[in-house]
């Protein structure tokens, strides 16, 4: 998202829109404005969904099990009207005695887990990039190692720290002059204050600030570049402008300098309060039974969505349903709120939700360099052996994930590929050439199937609703159907259940714009392994054939 659209979106002035946000609060009730279109059918309704009302009135009558479903993500408020009774219970820990009841090696874990968090719960809401992860944690190992001096079985390691250190020093030297204004904030306002003198007193446009001449200054073209990058028409004159950031100077310092106060500072340690050691593989029993939710956080936001997704509670006259009746929700925090998830917590966290029972598990991020993936990859092994579905979330890259590497990843580094692992893209409503979400990413080899996760409404903290869009969306929507049917057919494997929304999948025979490249449009079914559309009521129709069978 843009600097300048960040910066406007929380400042909230005047005109703000929710459609730039991607997001749409609804209050402590959720509307009922197309709050359910993913769940019509493509035949009867002419919306995209995945037949999930259908699917229901194929199950009247019909008993069910509670399924665990680990969501591995950013937390999720345990206090929601609509989450709280359907989150996982740990029935083997008594709350609040500081003792591990169940000896499994975390005191008090009574709904999940929190890998982020200190000892009373502190969270770090802002983490840092892979990239700077990477070069922070493996400077000390590899930084004087000569190629030739390497070992082979870590040469994978050694390769993505040489990538990660070269994009770090370049993003950290990119923002030496920034780091220089906002410590010099004399020299910031001089800059700003003649950028006004030649600006008219009315709204002014990004292009006209870009264009005021400006003495030879190294400074100067920085500030220009940020003032204009930040500015929006309804904020009105300059002048106007330079008054809000004055009241609001905090804040935007904040923002906009996130990448060097935060993103890119080897300076800035978030996972101190954890008390774990970063480099450290082995540990696996730190964290927290617990997050505080400050007010006004990102804290638990995408992970209460996704988790509502998945299983919010069905007619309680609240809020929404989600897609799952019989469901309970165990809350693994691994992603923070701003910044990438470390994958000695998603390792972790895996492991964590496979040995409490979860039976699917839900992994709505992703990243561009996996320093550990290793230790990811045999956790997942671990998932698979214990029949454990993971749904994963394809990205927001717009590319073909076929030729761009992503993490986590269904292929493992050895070349394998997990048979345990479902990746999602993103759909939209429209049965037309917009089918295709133009964010999310594709690939017939690495994207099994796409789902709704375009306006989706769901459950954040404070027994509030939001719309919010991406593949982050529409893995839930296929964990919810996974869910559905390890709950009605429990005698069904996580690989059948797999191959089984894959097979049962919907497949209109539409050209559908390429996601990026709006202008090409190719066939729907060339974007993925499956050619389809995640549909709750075929994906029931097969099931009730194979079990039949047994």
């Amino acid at each position: 998202m843009p600097v300048r659209l960040i910066f406007f979106l929380n400042l909230c002035v005047a005109l703000v829109t929710t459609s730039v946000a991607h997001a749409q609060s609804t209050g402590s009730k959720a509307d009922t404005l197309q709050r359910d279109w993913s769940y019509l059918d493509p035949q009867t309704d002419s919306v995209a969904g995945i037949s999930l009302h259908k699917a229901y009135d194929l199950l009247k009558g019909k008993t069910s099990t509670p399924v665990v479903v680990g969501v591995l993500d950013s937390g999720v408020d345990p206090t929601h009207e609509d989450l709280k009774n359907v989150l996982w219970v740990n029935p083997k820990e008594v709350a609040g005695n500081q003792t591990d009841d169940d000896k499994n090696g975390y005191v008090d874990d009574v709904n999940g887990w929190n890998f982020m968090g200190g000892p009373g719960g502190d969270t770090y809401e802002f983490g840092q990039p892979e990239i700077t992860q990477t070069y922070l944690n493996l400077r000390a190992r590899y930084d004087r190692l000569l190629p030739e001096q390497v070992k082979p079985a870590d040469r994978r390691q050694y390769d993505t720290y040489q990538n990660a250190k070269k994009q770090f020093l370049q993003r950290y030297q990119a923002g030496q002059a920034k780091r220089t204004i906002f410590t010099d904030t004399t020299r910031f306002w001089q800059i700003a204050r003649a950028i006004q003198q030649q600006l008219p007193d009315s709204a002014t446009t990004q292009q006209a600030i870009r264009g005021v001449s400006l003495p030879t200054d190294s400074l100067a073209p920085v500030v220009r570049n940020l003032l204009a990058d930040t500015y929006f028409p309804q904020y009105g004159p300059f002048g106007a402008y330079l008054t809000i950031l004055r009241l609001n100077w905090s804040r935007f310092r904040f923002i906009v300098n996130n990448d060097t106060d935060i993103a890119f500072n080897p300076d800035y340690h978030p996972q101190q309060s954890v008390g774990d050691n970063p480099a450290d593989l082995t540990e696996r029993y730190y964290g927290s039974p617990t997050m505080k939710l400050p007010k006004g956080s990102d804290l638990a936001v995408h992970g209460s969505h996704v988790a509502g997704i998945i299983g919010a509670q069905r007619s309680n006259g609240l809020g929404i349903d989600g897609i799952a009746d019989n469901v309970r929700i165990m809350s693994v925090a691994v992603v923070p709120a701003n910044g990438d998830e470390r994958d000695k917590d998603v390792a972790n966290g895996i492991r964590y939700a496979v040995e409490n029972g979860a039976k699917v598990i839900n992994m709505s991020f992703g990243k561009r360099l996996s320093p550990f993936k290793e230790q990811v990859d045999a956790a997942v092994r671990f998932a698979e052996e214990r029949d454990v579905l993971i749904v994963l979330a394809a990205g927001n890259n717009g590319q073909n994930t076929d030729t761009l590497r992503t993490y986590p990843s269904a292929r493992y580094a050895d070349g394998n590929v997990a048979r345990n692992v479902l990746v999602v893209g993103n759909s939209a409503p429209p049965l037309t050439d917009k089918l295709v979400s133009r964010s999310s990413n594709y690939g017939t080899q690495t994207v099994d199937l796409f789902a709704p996760g375009t306006e989706i409404l769901s459950t954040i903290p404070g027994n509030r609703y939001a719309r919010f869009s991406g593949t982050s969306m529409a893995a839930p929507c296929a964990a919810g159907v996974a869910a559905l049917i390890r709950s009605y057919f429990p005698s069904l494997t996580a690989v059948q259940v797999r191959t089984l929304l894959m097979e049962s999948s919907y497949k209109p025979t539409l050209l559908v714009n390429k996601p990026g490249r709006a202008n090409l449009r190719v066939p729907f079914g060339s974007l993925s392994r499956s050619g389809g559309l995640l549909n709750a009521y075929e994906a029931v129709k097969l099931a009730q054939r194979l079990t039949a069978r047994k």
